[in-house]
């Protein structure tokens, strides 16, 4: 029986089949030391660890019994099965798979880190956010932090024995980072006093492991404001001795944790620096460089939020598809006995309901493992210009992975729970909670209105339009592949068409920004959307050209599979890709009735 939480078979489809990571990475620096049997045990490793570990720890479906932090006396406890599940992660290496072996990783390739990401998401993400947090700040803590204690603190973070957080919102300053009101005053030894209030902070505290690292924004007295006074700070809940030790709390208390709508399982904490004049930091990169820094995590956040999107859809759909294939309810429309009951899969409505869900599982999920993808690319590009190329793909797709794999994991979700019709609303069955933890993934990180504007104000216009061109040409690409082989002509005509209305918008917006912004401003929400539905659109034309290839010699349950790759495709590209031309042209008219109409006239 299919697994209902992991889709390993899809993993490797794209690993070798789509990627060819085989001959594109494997053996070739930085990747030298790893062929395709590794890849393979790693992969299986992660999907029998998220099948058999990470999934009993989401409320089963026989019990349903609610995991969540609790908050008492000051402290917060983890759920008690996260503390066998943190210990057991970290033995494992999950950690840093594809980090440096200098600190302690296996070097594999990102692609692959992410693949095993989507998995153990895909079984629980309010935990795989503890470990996920932690390796974003350990990332920060090897690039800028220059200190005594980095090697330290780095083996600590990067074998779990300690935590990491990221502290950038204040109950002032969410969206507008550069409100904040967190300050550092400068001690005599080089260190500085930390005085705030961080809010929304996940996994703030817990009792996981034994000291947590806070990168924190702050801003040093005297230092201009806005964003660009603003420096970042490696603050310890614990004061650590010379020897690495751990010594007195850190004058960092908890205030409390959030009550929230899902990922209870994760402790969102409002975090209290300095109430007595005695929480110390140290200095993270240079003065003033808090943002820059804060970024390098950020961006890997993001990339990761646009994960847990895929991933909770994933499961959605998955469980839903094992609900459909049991559910017996109805006669099959097509028989004459209306008393034989047929399971609900063989009701048309629910059939496209499932394969909505299946092709836009399958569609996010390689828009976001692309952009991994790009990373080991750039890994091992050989010259500036192929460096350069790969970053520039990274930078357009970060805002269009976190927020376009959010959005559509949204959908994703909402119809698995209506597959399962009224059991779906009830708390009998885990889909009602997946659709709870995913809206989360649309607000953190930068709500998806900020990645629309980041797209469209930033990104689409660096270094004057290389690197969004860039991508249309890779896009391009693969289509005239497609059409050189004759495959899915009606559908690669569809995408083509997408892209072409995707770029002359892109060009239009650039000058409305400059005319009558207020028309770009209120479409850059719909705008990103419609580059991710023509995005994925090339990649079903990609996956169903790998399929159509492969289809010739399979048989059994690998014919069912690339036939579900050729379907997929085709149902997404004409009911999804199909319509970005004509929603272009909507957002390109004149409408600012958003901005006209009167606060007044919005409710009496």
């Amino acid at each position: 029986m299919a697994s209902k939480w992991v889709d390993e078979r899809d993993m490797r489809f794209i690993l070798h089949e789509v990627f060819n990571i085989q001959e594109v990475l494997l053996g070739k620096a930085p990747f030298e030391d790893h062929d395709t049997d590794m890849v393979n045990m790693v992969i299986d490793a992660a999907a029998k660890f998220a099948e058999n570990e990470i999934a009993p720890t989401y409320p089963d479906e026989v019990h349903r019994k609610p995991v969540e932090a609790v908050f008492k006396d000051g402290k917060v406890y983890a759920p008690e099965s996260y503390h066998r599940l943190w210990k057991l992660y970290a033995e494992s290496g999950w950690l840093s798979t594809a980090d440096s072996p200098e600190v302690g990783g296996q070097g594999l390739p990102e692609v692959v880190a992410a693949a095993c990401a989507n998995m153990f998401l895909a079984t629980n993400q309010a935990f795989t956010m503890y470990p996920g947090l932690s390796h974003g700040a350990a990332k920060l803590v090897e690039k800028f932090f220059e200190h005594p204690f980095r090697e330290m603190i780095l083996e600590k973070m990067f074998t779990g024995q300690w935590a990491g957080t990221m502290c950038l919102t204040e109950p002032g300053a969410g969206s507008d980072v550069g409100a904040l009101k967190t300050t550092a005053k400068k001690n005599p030894d080089g260190s500085y006093l930390i005085t705030g209030t961080k809010c929304f902070i996940s996994a703030g505290d817990h009792d996981l492991t034994e000291n947590i690292i806070h990168p924190v924004l702050a801003r040093i007295e005297g230092d201009p404001p806005g964003t660009k006074g603003i420096s970042i700070f490696v603050v310890p809940k614990f004061s650590i001795k010379a020897d690495g030790s751990i010594g007195a709390l850190n004058d960092v208390a908890t205030g409390n944790i959030e009550s929230k709508m899902g990922i209870h399982g994760n402790s969102t904490c409002t975090l209290n620096f300095g109430e007595n004049g005695k929480c110390v930091g140290y200095l993270m990169g240079q003065e003033r460089e808090g943002m820059k820094v804060m970024f390098h995590m950020m961006n890997e956040e993001r990339q990761g939020v646009g994960m847990m999107g895929v991933a909770l859809a994933s499961s959605a759909y998955r469980h839903a598809l094992a609900y459909a294939k049991d559910r017996v309810q109805g006669s099959n429309i097509m028989q004459k006995d209306p008393l034989v009951t047929v399971p609900i899969i063989q009701h048309p409505d629910v059939r496209r309901m499932l394969l909505k869900q299946k092709s836009t599982v399958e569609g996010i999920r390689l828009l976001c493992m692309y952009c991994y993808f790009a990373m080991d690319r750039r890994k091992a590009a050989v010259n500036e210009a192929e460096t350069e190329k790969w970053q520039g793909m990274i930078e357009i797709l970060t805002p269009i992975v976190k927020a376009y794999c959010t959005e559509m994991g949204m959908v994703v979700n909402d119809l698995a729970v209506q597959t399962y019709g009224g059991y779906g609303y009830c708390r009998e069955y885990p889909v009602e909670q997946m659709m709870r933890d995913q809206k989360i993934n649309a607000i953190y990180e930068g709500t998806n209105a900020i990645q629309a504007l980041d797209l469209l104000g930033r990104k689409l216009g660096m270094k004057k339009g290389l690197y969004f061109m860039n991508l249309i040409t890779e896009a391009k690409n693969g289509l005239a592949k497609a059409k050189s082989l004759g495959i899915l002509k009606e559908e690669t005509a569809i995408v083509d068409a997408a892209l072409d209305a995707i770029v002359t918008t892109a060009m239009e917006f650039a000058g409305l920004m400059k005319t009558n912004p207020y028309v770009p401003l209120i479409a850059a929400s719909d705008f990103l959307n419609c580059f991710g539905d023509t995005l994925v659109g090339w990649y079903h034309v990609w996956m169903a050209t790998v399929a159509s290839e492969k289809l010739t010699n399979a048989t059994g349950q690998e014919k069912s599979f690339y036939e579900g790759k050729i379907e997929g495709a085709k149902f997404f590209i004409n009911r999804t890709t199909a319509l970005v031309p004509a929603k272009c042209g909507i957002l390109k008219n004149d409408d600012t009735s958003a901005m006209r109409i009167s606060e007044e006239a919005f409710g009496i």
